[in-house]
C-alpha cells in the first residue's frame, strides 16, 4: 500500500485540529468554571438541566406566592383577634349591665361604651391588608364588604368566596374566611339555640338554653325548622309550665297546624326544663301568662347583637331576657371566631410545611444541576496541561510530516 505526502499531511492535520479543539474546550471549561457550554457538548445532561431548571424556577415561583400567602394569613389571624378582644370587652359590659344594682349614670357611661365598640367592629370587619385588598370581603377583594344602611343596619356586601393561591405543585391553600360567616350568620346563643321572652311578660325571670343532651335530635330539629314555646299558667297556688312544639314561630298558621305539647308539669324556682334534646333554665320567678320561644336554629349578626346590647341597656333593667341573649350570642360569636382563627391558622401551619419541602426540593436540584453544569476545576486544568502537551507534539509531528517529501531524500 502507497500513502503519499498528502495523505500523511491530512492525517496530522486531522490530529492536530482535534488536540486544538479539545484544549479550547477546556479553556472555555477553566474560564467560566462550567463544562456544559452549550447542548452539543452533552446532550443528555443539557436535557436533564433543563428539566431541573424549570424545576427550580417553578419552586421559585411558589416560595414567592407563599410569601405573600403567609402575609395575608397572619393579616387574617391579627384581624381576628381583634374581633376576638372587642368581644371580651363587649361581653365585659353585658355581664355589667346583668348587675342589677347597676345605676343610670352607669348604664348611660356603658351606651357610649357599647357605641364605640359598634363602630370599631365596623371597621374591624371591613380591615384591609398592606396592599389595600378587603381581609373579609371573599372574593371582591376591591371594595368594603360591609355597609352600614341610614337606618344603623350593618349589611354584608361581599361573597362567600375564597382566594386560593399555588404553594406547591397542584397545591393551593385558601387565603381568607367570607365575612358573612364571621359576622353575619353567627349561630345565636349556645350551639345556634336562640331564646327570646314574649314582650308582654311581667315576671322578672330569663330563659336560658344550657346544654344539648341529644345532638342528632337536636340536627334532626333544625333542619325541620322546629321550634318551641314555653307558656306558664296558674292552677290555683301553683305555676304550671306547658312546653309545645311545632313547624315555625309559635302563634304563626303552621305552628298551630303543627303544634303538640312535649313537656308540662308544676313549675318551682330554678327549675330546668328538658325536651327536644335540650336544657333550658328559668331563671327568676315567672308570672302566668309569661312565655318563651326557643329557636333550635337561630342565627344572629354579630352588629345586630351588639345593637341589642345597646338596646337593652337603654330599656328597662327588671327585664334581662335581652342581656342574657346579648351574653349568650357574644359567647357563640367568640367560639365562631375561635373556629376561623383555626381555620387559618391550619392553613399557616399547611403553608410554613410545604414552604420547607419546597425549600428543600429546590436545594436538592441546584445540586444536581450544579453537579451537572460546574467543572471539577484540578481535574480539567490536569486534562488542560495534558492537552496542550499533546497538542505540541501534534505541532511538532506536523511540522516534520510538511518537510518530508521525495526530492530532500533524492538531494
Amino acid at each position: 500500500m502507497q500513502i503519499s505526502t498528502n495523505q500523511f499531511l491530512l492525517g496530522s492535520l486531522g490530529s492536530l485540529l482535534t488536540q486544538q479543539s479539545n484544549v479550547n474546550q477546556l479553556d472555555r471549561e477553566i474560564a467560566t468554571g462550567q463544562t456544559m457550554l452549550d447542548a452539543t457538548s452533552d446532550p443528555a445532561g443539557a436535557g436533564g438541566a433543563v428539566v431541573l431548571t424549570s424545576s427550580i424556577n417553578r419552586l421559585a415561583y411558589d416560595s414567592g406566592n407563599a410569601t405573600a400567602a403567609t402575609e395575608q394569613l397572619q393579616n387574617g389571624l391579627g384581624a381576628l383577634q381583634q374581633v376576638s378582644t372587642l368581644i371580651d370587652q363587649l361581653r365585659q359590659i353585658a355581664l355589667e349591665a346583668a348587675d342589677g344594682g347597676t345605676s343610670a349614670a352607669s348604664r348611660s357611661a356603658l351606651v357610649s361604651t357599647a357605641q364605640s365598640g359598634l363602630q370599631q367592629l365596623v371597621q374591624l370587619a371591613n380591615s384591609q391588608a398592606p396592599d389595600g385588598s378587603y381581609i373579609f370581603a371573599g372574593t371582591n377583594v376591591n371594595a368594603a364588604p360591609f355597609e352600614t344602611l341610614a337606618n344603623g343596619q350593618v349589611v354584608f356586601t361581599g361573597n362567600d368566596g375564597s382566594n386560593r393561591v399555588e404553594v406547591a405543585p397542584s397545591v393551593t391553600v385558601p387565603l381568607t374566611v367570607p365575612g358573612r360567616s364571621i359576622f353575619s350568620d353567627v349561630p345565636a346563643g349556645e350551639n345556634g339555640v336562640g331564646v327570646t321572652a314574649a314582650a308582654g311578660n311581667t315576671g322578672t325571670d330569663y330563659a336560658v338554653a344550657q346544654n344539648v343532651t341529644s345532638v342528632s335530635q337536636l340536627t334532626a330539629e333544625q333542619l325541620a325548622g322546629t321550634q318551641y314555646q314555653i307558656a306558664f299558667s296558674a292552677s290555683g297556688s301553683s305555676l304550671n309550665y306547658t312546653v309545645t312544639s311545632g313547624t315555625g314561630s309559635p302563634g304563626s298558621p303552621r305552628f298551630l297546624a303543627s303544634s303538640g305539647t312535649v313537656a308540662s308539669g308544676s313549675f318551682t324556682d330554678g327549675k330546668e326544663l328538658q325536651f327536644g334534646g335540650l336544657q333550658v333554665k328559668i331563671v327568676g320567678t315567672p308570672q302566668a301568662g309569661d312565655q318563651f320561644t326557643v329557636q333550635p336554629a337561630a342565627t344572629s349578626s354579630l352588629f345586630q347583637t351588639v345593637q341589642g346590647l345597646i338596646a337593652a341597656l337603654q330599656s328597662d333593667p327588671s327585664h334581662p331576657q335581652n342581656i342574657e341573649n346579648t351574653i349568650a350570642n357574644l359567647d357563640g360569636a367568640q367560639n365562631n371566631i375561635l373556629s376561623a382563627q383555626a381555620s387559618l391558622g391550619a392553613n399557616l401551619a399547611e403553608l410554613q410545611g410545604l414552604q420547607t419541602q419546597n425549600s428543600t426540593t429546590s436545594t436538592n436540584d441546584q445540586t444536581q444541576l450544579s453537579n451537572l453544569q460546574s467543572a471539577n476545576l484540578p481535574q480539567v486544568m490536569a486534562n488542560y496541561s495534558e492537552g496542550v502537551t499533546a497538542l505540541q507534539a501534534a505541532e511538532a509531528a506536523f511540522g516534520k510530516i510538511q518537510n518530508l517529501s521525495l526530492f530532500s531524500v533524492i538531494q
